[in-house]
C-alpha cells in the first residue's frame, strides 16, 4: 500500500515550491523479494584506490554543503565541449549514525550536486564562474525514487547523463550506487537553460 502527501512552500503568498512524497506504507510479501535486477554499476575504481582517476574537488560545494566531492574534471577543464555525461564520487563528512529516514535526505541533497553542468557540457561551458553569455541555469523538476537504504558516510558514486537539450529545458538521469555496488536511487531532473542567442558556441560534442 502506498501513501501520498503534498507539501506546498509560500513566500510572501505566492506558491514558491511544492513537493509531493509517496511512501510504502506496507512492504511486498517476503516471497516478491527473489524478482529482483539492476542496471550493474559501472567498473570504475574508487577514489583513494591506486589507479582512480578521481580527485578531490577543491571548490567543494558553495555555503559549506557538507559533502566531499570527487571528480575527474576540475571546472577549469569544462572549457572543452565533451559528451555530456559525468561521474562522480560523494561522501558525507558527517560520521555519526542517522535513521534511514535521515540518510534519505542526505542522498536527496547529494542527488542535486554538480547536475546542471552536464546539462552545458557539449558546449564548454564552465560552472564557476560562469560564462556572461550563461543567463540562466536553474533546476525546475526534481524526482528520486530511494530504490534500497544506504550508508553516506561511505562513497557514493553517481552516474549522471543529460539524454537531451532544446528549447531552454535539458533533462538528466543519474544511477546512485553504494560503494558495494547497489542501485540505491534513481534521479531525474529537469534544468531551464539561458544562453545569450548572439553569442557563437562551438557545435556540441555528443
Amino acid at each position: 500500500r502506498i501513501v501520498s502527501r503534498t507539501v506546498q512552500c509560500f513566500q510572501d503568498e505566492r506558491l514558491a515550491m511544492q513537493t509531493v512524497c509517496s511512501f510504502i506504507a506496507q512492504k511486498a510479501q517476503d516471497f516478491q523479494a527473489q524478482f529482483k535486477h539492476q542496471t550493474p554499476m559501472p567498473e570504475i575504481e574508487q577514489p583513494g584506490a591506486g589507479n582512480s582517476a578521481f580527485m578531490l574537488d577543491p571548490q567543494g560545494y558553495p555555503n559549506e554543503f557538507p559533502v566531499k566531492i570527487w571528480v575527474t574534471e576540475l571546472d577549469s577543464d569544462l572549457v572543452t565541449p565533451a559528451p555530456a555525461k559525468q561521474r562522480i564520487w560523494l561522501e558525507s563528512p558527517d560520521k555519526r549514525t542517522h535513521s534511514e529516514q535521515f540518510q534519505q535526505c542526505i542522498l536527496a541533497l547529494f542527488s542535486d550536486v554538480h547536475f546542471t553542468r552536464v546539462i552545458v557540457r557539449p558546449f564548454g561551458i564552465r560552472m564557476a564562474p560562469p560564462p556572461r553569455h550563461l543567463r540562466k541555469i536553474v533546476s525546475i523538476d526534481h524526482h528520486i525514487w530511494f530504490h534500497q537504504s544506504v550508508d553516506p558516510r561511505r562513497p557514493i558514486l553517481v552516474d549522471t547523463e543529460c539524454k537531451q537539450l532544446g528549447a531552454g529545458r535539458g533533462v538528466v538521469q543519474s544511477e546512485m550506487y553504494a560503494h558495494d555496488r547497489r542501485l540505491v536511487a534513481t534521479v531525474v531532473q529537469e534544468g531551464r537553460v539561458e544562453i545569450d542567442p548572439h553569442v557563437r558556441l562551438p557545435s556540441p560534442k555528443l
